[in-house]
């Protein structure tokens, strides 16, 4: 077995200075939250872009658009429900 050096990983710490510092993992954290913000809304516009093509293909009525509306509803707040337990 060879002898290895273990280096430890530094977070939040300044390698030049030591002294801890956080500003790089606020940002990282605020980037990839915006990141998944912005997927999360393509996501729900490509999902009403469908809605409404679906609507004007098969020429729905008010009731079967508002039907298919609700339906969409239910769909993601089961979506969210399923969050609550992860």
């Amino acid at each position: 077995m060879r002898n290895k050096e273990i280096k430890p990983i530094l977070i939040g710490v300044d390698i030049a200075t030591e002294e801890r510092d956080y500003s790089a993992i606020t940002i990282s954290i605020k980037a990839i939250r915006e990141d998944e913000r912005k997927v999360q809304l393509d996501k729900f516009s490509s999902r009403l872009d469908y809605i409404v093509c679906k609507a004007t293909r098969e020429k729905l009525a008010r009731e079967q658009i508002l039907e298919l509306l609700a339906g969409e509803s239910v769909h993601l707040s089961n979506l969210a429900a399923e969050l609550d337990h992860v």
